[in-house]
């Protein structure tokens, strides 16, 4: 694990960028210029960007988003391919971007890979943007369902992964099973939503047959989480094309066995806390062990440690206080009385909020964690999917309805 205590990092999601003056411009460089702050502070570990970055894979749209990550040049940055990004047949642009941003120190010095491809067509020479990286002691495995399908305009999604990345990805797994890393992958979308019923197969069952902690997608331009009993299924709202509120970016972190998210909107000022453990009952693996229990949570701000005002409260009982443990936890060891069923943390750090009367900032996060009976569901019919998606949960930034163009066809 980091010798942070927790991998966390930050999820901008879809850009799907046009033109330098417009508003999804204007919103990734805000959302940038916050998370870089937070690294800075050595509190996030890097800086997702998932995919659909151009809304035609186009240089003069790439620049745009050049631009703004030379703003924050020690910002970590790690990125793969989208549908847009090759969606008008070529992906020339997006290689000569990923070129330059992944194989730079920031991007983590990641070279393209070439295959040979049974692609629709013909089997031809691809070049693939997959990738692996252990970061904060988590084995991330950054996938490219994009460059072995068409990707045309007017043809429709077709993702695929191709024999060899499936092959990398079995042995990456492995790998990482016998040094004992926990793994993360991050894909452009859902596994169900690959185009070949023998890929989708294989990847879930890659996925589940290794435990993978979590699985971090952009695609859907909502906020939404699939939980299995096992893995957990993350996909952050679009900040080029949204219907789902409040502009900003996903926090997503892995703590042990536990795995924890939640959505910071930019008009919501820091701080931000996250419990990182234990889990949520909608997130559950496991259940909570007998006796004390240890409460952990990530606290995002601007302003020195030693200002951090925390505090965990069991359902309507006292508050307790919190301690830091490294630059980015707070800890508590408290006791889960029988019957207990919310667990909330409060941070305070300092800031006041001049609309309010100069009150204090504070920010809570709740969570529900399940009982000792707990056991975790069985494999889903429709595993990497999102047939098992958690419904609205407003305290983590979801809404549940599903608004965008790829589930609702809306006019995205």
């Amino acid at each position: 694990m980091s010798a942070h205590g927790v991998f966390a990092f930050a999820h901008i999601g879809d850009l799907h960028l046009e033109e330098p003056q417009d508003q999804n411009a204007v919103d990734l460089s805000r959302c940038l210029a916050e998370v870089a702050g937070l690294h800075a502070r050595g509190l996030l570990d890097f800086a997702y960007l998932p995919g659909d970055l151009a809304e035609h894979g186009t240089a003069a749209q790439y620049a745009i988003l050049e631009r703004a990550l030379d703003a924050h040049p020690d910002l970590p940055v790690r990125l793969i391919a989208g549908d847009h990004d090759r969606q008008l047949g070529s992906m020339q642009d997006f290689e000569a971007f990923f070129s330059r941003a992944a194989k730079s120190p920031r991007g983590g010095g990641h070279e393209t890979v070439s295959n040979h491809l049974p692609r629709p067509r013909e089997r031809s020479a691809a070049v693939q943007h997959y990738y692996a990286e252990t970061i904060g002691g988590v084995r991330c495995l950054f996938l490219d369902m994009i460059s072995a399908g068409y990707g045309e305009e007017g043809f429709g999604l077709d993702f695929r992964l191709g024999p060899d990345q499936r092959s990398w990805l079995a042995a990456q797994l492995a790998k990482a099973d016998a040094d004992g890393l926990p793994c993360a992958i991050f894909t452009h979308t859902y596994p169900d939503d690959l185009r070949e019923p023998a890929e989708r197969a294989e990847l879930c069952g890659l996925i589940r047959g290794h435990g993978v902690r979590l699985v971090e997608m952009g695609h859907t331009h909502y906020n939404e989480l699939a939980s299995d009993g096992r893995t957990l299924y993350a996909s952050a709202r679009s900040v080029g094309q949204n219907e789902d509120g409040s502009v900003g970016y996903a926090v997503a972190a892995i703590d042990g066995d536990v795995v924890s998210w939640r959505f910071k909107p930019l008009d919501q000022a820091l701080p931000f806390v996250m419990i990182t453990s234990p889990a949520d009952r909608r997130l559950a693996t496991r259940p909570l062990p007998d006796g004390r229990v240890d409460v952990r949570a990530l606290v995002l701000s601007h302003e020195p440690q030693s200002a951090w005002r925390c505090q965990v409260r069991v359902d309507d009982g006292p508050a307790q206080s919190m301690v830091p443990v490294g630059p980015r936890m707070v800890h508590a060891a408290i006791e889960w009385p029988q019957g207990a069923r919310r667990l909330s943390v409060e941070v305070a750090d300092g800031t006041v909020n001049p609309r309010k009367n100069g009150a204090l900032r504070k920010d809570t996060d709740v969570i529900e964690p399940v009982g000792r009976s707990f056991v975790p569901p069985l494999a889903p019919e429709r595993p990497g999917s999102d047939a098992f998606r958690i419904q609205a949960w407003p305290e983590k930034g979801i809404r549940g309805d599903q608004l965008g163009p790829n589930r609702r066809g809306r006019h995205w």
